[in-house]
């Protein structure tokens, strides 16, 4: 099967020899790379279609069993409603074209995608009305209409949980399948049943924005010190350097005790610090998956996490494998953690069955399985 993956990709991180070519700077974000990596790894052929900064033109590398197709992107494309991307995406899935697409996000991608005329499959990972709720601009404005086009115009949709899924109009829903995020190949060798935790508590997070409530993570953190002095609490990501915005604010409400601020790291050390932490605090409002709970849940680091915020609930099975609370009261979180940190068994408990958890649900292979049937089966209907 030639499979097409539309979408935000990490360029490096793909399996693919670029012979020396300069890689264009793609994103951030892994998880489209691992998705691709692993299709290949069952022998399919893949065109990916991304977008870059770096290109005034679509750039193809090619080695005979891969295709990927870089095109231009622009800066505060959001103002013309990503019409270039929209166009460039667009002209590269006709001239190297694939069986299937499985454009990524209700948006530029996946409105390029449908209006290929190839087979589309499209996987929402955000609820485009919620990021609209929390982060009011002309950018997430811009983003809610191009969302419910999409919606509008596609026959196909996956969700990445079923907390999307039941957000979906009934429509939609009718349309639709949740096939879940996969932690990466390899992750569960971290695991260690009877691991000695370092005295850190840890989050992570790469927006500052109120959805995502690290400011509501370090006063609770404050309010556990009480009880731990000696803790501490490690804060990696965007934003979480020595200067950055978490910085200011904690220095400005008088919050500096015990924190650490780690910022952005490449994925190998931020699952070594997860890894060694007492507990991962994930205060997020909102989650429409929560990789970081599911990477914590398999190197074995109980998670305390809100139990309203979108698919969070689900990953900590309603109790069963991690604490859910109100992450909006800094009390609860801080007495939700203090129950983990002052019962060994409790965190032990936890551990192991999250762990479980993970594997049974959540694998590379569990998560692909379901995804080359559903592409299989949108492909025999059209025959």
């Amino acid at each position: 099967m030639k499979i097409g993956i539309a979408g935000p990709m990490t360029l490096n991180l793909l399996d693919f020899d670029f012979k020396g070519a300069e890689i264009p700077k793609g994103y951030p974000f892994p998880l489209i790379s691992n998705i691709i990596n692993a299709l290949r790894a069952r022998g399919h052929e893949i065109v990916a279609y991304t977008t870059s900064w770096d290109v005034k033109e679509t750039k193809v590398f090619n080695d005979g069993k891969f295709t990927i197709c870089v095109c231009p992107r622009w800066r505060n494309a959001g103002r013309t409603f990503f019409k270039m991307e929209k166009f460039w995406l667009e002209k590269a899935m006709r001239e190297y074209p694939a069986d299937i697409i499985n454009a990524q996000w209700s948006y530029e991608f996946g409105l390029a995608a449908q209006a290929s005329g190839i087979p589309t499959v499209l996987t929402i990972r955000d609820h485009a009305t919620t990021i609209l709720k929390y982060e009011r601009s002309l950018f997430a404005l811009t983003r809610w209409w191009m969302n419910r086009m999409a919606l509008k115009n596609g026959a196909n949709f996956i969700t990445n949980s079923e907390y999307l899924y039941k957000l979906l109009p009934s429509k939609v829903q009718s349309k639709s399948r949740v096939v879940s995020n996969f932690y990466k190949e390899g992750l569960e060798q971290n695991f260690e049943e009877h691991q000695e935790k370092q005295n850190y508590i840890i989050s992570i997070a790469n927006l500052s924005n109120r959805r995502k409530n690290l400011t509501g993570g370090v006063q609770a953190f404050q309010l556990l010190r009480k009880k731990y002095p000696d803790l501490k609490y490690y804060l990696v990501g965007k934003g979480s350097e020595p200067d950055g915005w978490i910085y200011e604010y904690a220095k400005k409400n008088q919050l500096l005790e015990g924190l650490e601020f780690i910022g952005p790291k490449p994925f190998a050390e931020v699952i070594q610090y997860i890894k060694n932490a007492k507990l991962l605090l994930h205060p997020s409002r909102e989650e429409s998956f929560g990789n970081v709970v599911l990477e914590a849940m398999v190197v074995g680091t109980p998670t305390v996490g809100g139990k309203n915020s979108g698919n969070i609930p689900y990953l900590l099975d309603f109790g069963n494998t991690g604490i859910p609370c109100d992450v909006n009261k800094p009390q609860e979180m801080a007495a939700a953690m203090s129950q983990i940190l002052s019962n060994e068994a409790l965190a032990q408990q936890f551990r192991k069955k999250a762990y479980q958890f993970a594997l049974d649900n959540f694998s590379q292979k569990v998560v692909i399985d379901k995804l080359i049937q559903y592409y299989q089966d949108i492909i025999s209907q059209k025959k």
